[in-house]
């Protein structure tokens, strides 16, 4: 078996524990059995409960997933705290993706990939790697309007995905930098001639990227902006979408009565906040706060004034 054989089965296998929690291991072995034959190099492969303990070791201590066994129960399961392995699974089934379009080419005719590629990902690696060892990096950065690029300086925190984009999470390091100390985001499809310094830094226990987006819709966020409770109603239609895709982790729904989807969260109203309101505004009303629904119609009023 080839080595994508062997992620392809890990993928699997993950899969099958998390969507039938205390599986049995005679159960788990025959869904493996069955699962591999949608992939043309692993249906000539026998299965045995030898290799599926194996291969639940290699995930424990390769891929860091705590894979426990509950006697009471009598299955496998994973322990429902361990959110990074939602994570760890999304990669995997990109790769997944990847090699079964790959895997013949009559797949062309059936499978239609996004071809608008988010740009900048070859920096993830790199960054990734800057994060883990608290190196500083340095590189260009182009912004939207056309301004002069200049080298920016930073120390990295973090990396995190919006809406198919991945941004940096750094604090800006030199003389005359905006909003010193405070984390800031650069999205990597502007960053240009990328370079990981040898130089370390010492990382401030105060500064918590995960705690600085918590309230936060996207990649961008500001202590300027304080949280807020929100209050949108919904049609039915676009209420099975936003409940099945959630605006925001704090999301909670309201009224589900088959004519009116209304939910509440807590978030700050930031600009990526408000553009994706507005993209869903055919369906959409704002019941509060009451200024979000002013800044809505004065954006609407400026958008029909230049269709006119």
């Amino acid at each position: 078996m080839s080595k994508q054989g062997y992620i392809q089965r890990y993928l699997l296998i993950i899969r099958l524990i998390r969507n039938n929690k205390y599986i049995p291991l005679p159960e788990l072995v025959r869904k493996v059995e069955e699962g591999l034959a949608y992939y043309d190099d692993t249906d000539d492969i026998g299965i045995s409960r030898r290799t599926i303990l194996r291969d639940l070791k290699e995930i424990r201590s390769g891929m860091n997933i705590s894979i426990e066994y509950s006697r009471l129960e009598g299955g496998y399961y994973i322990p429902e705290d361990e959110d990074r392995t939602a994570d760890i699974e999304r990669i995997l089934e990109q790769y997944d993706l990847m090699i079964s379009m790959h895997a013949r080419e009559e797949l062309s005719s059936i499978v239609f990939p996004e071809r608008r590629k988010a740009r900048g990902t070859e920096h993830l690696n790199p960054l990734i790697h800057a994060i883990k060892h608290s190196l500083t990096v340095d590189f260009e950065y182009v912004k939207f309007d056309n301004s002069i690029s200049r080298r920016r300086y930073v120390m990295p925190y973090a990396l995190k995905e919006s809406r198919g984009r991945w941004y940096l999470l750094a604090i800006e390091s030199g003389d005359n930098v905006r909003h010193a100390g405070e984390i800031k985001s650069w999205g990597l499809d502007r960053i240009r001639d990328l370079n990981v310094s040898k130089t370390r830094f010492s990382k401030d226990p105060s500064v918590d990227p995960e705690k600085e987006f918590k309230d936060v819709f996207g990649a961008y966020s500001s202590n300027s902006l304080s949280v807020e409770e929100v209050v949108l109603s919904f049609s039915p239609k676009s209420g099975r979408y936003n409940d099945a895709f959630p605006l925001h982790e704090s999301q909670e729904t309201l009224v589900d009565d088959g004519k009116e989807f209304r939910i509440r969260l807590r978030v700050k109203l930031t600009r990526d906040f408000i553009q994706e309101l507005l993209s869903q505004s055919e369906d959409l009303v704002v019941i509060s706060p009451k200024h979000l629904r002013k800044e809505l119609r004065d954006i609407y009023r400026k958008a029909m004034k230049r269709m006119e």
